[in-house]
């Protein structure tokens, strides 16, 4: 429950959207139908080629909170900074306009930073679309500190690593000059909410699910298999070890950990698409890098799934990749 003794400060939730005319509409009316309702909402459409825009045109029309913006398509991060740049919110809240939100996003972040003045605040846990809708029991909120903080969200697997299910002090956002890095469009999240995390006093962690993230958009840049998309989150993941502020070992290990299982991604990507002669060289320096770093994986705290299915590829791509196929046919 959403503090009384606090006033109510604006919250700007800002959306890029672009190509997703069959979910924009959930999408919006989870943000227009919060509880809380001190909202400002910034719909960016980035160039896009079916109806999206006349979405965002039609509901601007309906609800004055909305700001309606159409641009020439130039990434979601440059979408998102731009949403930044006009927003008027003490709170910053980032939706990405295939999933949704529940009723209680709003007022329970701000609940978050309420109850822990932290600068950055998130929510552990996120409902899977389509997925388990089942609520977390336990409802406790933590404080980290920034390089606990980091690391958890570095570290695969723990947390959700996009920009969503978070909220952000404008105010600390301005200061620390952070903005998302428009050089990728892989990876450009983590480097926000690593800055982010690493730069803030402290960061709050709810666990009760309140964003809904959608798995089968198969538009979606996270669903689209595509080898350059990982080549591309292998740079965003050296600009986040060039960009370390903290030598921390906790942190640094994350970090190794999510490189090396990327690189993984990497090499089941080329396999996958048969696209080994196409980057024959990047390919060979990935495979020598898997296997010389064998070690990182049996200490790491990853399901023993995972540890098997990568030794396999370490010890016969071809095998591994053949066992790959097999069990993502057996899973259709």
């Amino acid at each position: 429950m959403l503090s009384k003794k606090k006033q109510l400060p604006l919250v700007s939730i800002i959306v890029p959207v672009y190509n997703v005319e069959k979910y924009l509409t959930q999408c919006i009316e989870s943000i227009i139908n919060q509880d809380y309702k001190n909202i400002e909402i910034i719909l960016i459409d980035d160039g896009s080629p079916d109806q999206s825009g006349q979405i965002v045109d039609r509901f601007a029309l309906i609800d004055p909170r909305i700001k309606a913006l159409h641009i020439n398509n130039g990434g979601v991060s440059a979408a998102r900074n731009l949403g930044l740049s006009i927003a008027n919110g003490k709170y910053i809240v980032f939706v990405d306009a295939d999933d949704y939100l529940s009723i209680d996003y709003v007022s329970y972040m701000l609940n978050i930073s309420f109850e822990t003045d932290c600068d950055f605040v998130i929510s552990k846990n996120c409902f899977k679309v389509p997925g388990n809708s089942q609520q977390i029991k336990n409802d406790d909120i933590n404080i980290l500190s920034p390089v606990e903080a980091a690391s958890l969200l570095l570290y695969p697997g723990k947390v959700d690593v996009g920009c969503w299910n978070k909220m952000y002090k404008k105010q600390f956002l301005l200061e620390n000059k952070i903005t998302f890095p428009e050089n990728f469009y892989m990876g450009e999240g983590l480097n926000f909410i690593i800055r982010v995390a690493q730069h803030s006093n402290n960061v709050g962690v709810g666990k009760r699910k309140v964003y809904h993230y959608r798995k089968d958009n198969i538009t979606s840049a996270t669903t689209l298999l595509s080898v350059d998309k990982y080549v591309n989150a292998l740079s965003a993941i050296d600009n986040i070890e060039n960009h370390l502020i903290y030598n921390s070992k906790s942190l640094k290990n994350a970090l190794k950990i999510h490189k090396y299982l990327t690189i993984f991604a990497t090499i089941k990507a080329i396999l996958f698409m048969d696209e080994i002669n196409k980057y024959k060289k990047q390919y060979k320096f990935y495979l020598h890098f898997l296997r010389k770093n064998i070690f990182n994986l049996f200490i790491a705290s990853i399901p023993p799934r995972t540890k098997l299915i990568i030794s396999l590829y370490c010890f016969s791509p071809y095998i591994g990749s053949k066992i790959t196929k097999y069990i993502a046919k057996l899973r259709k």
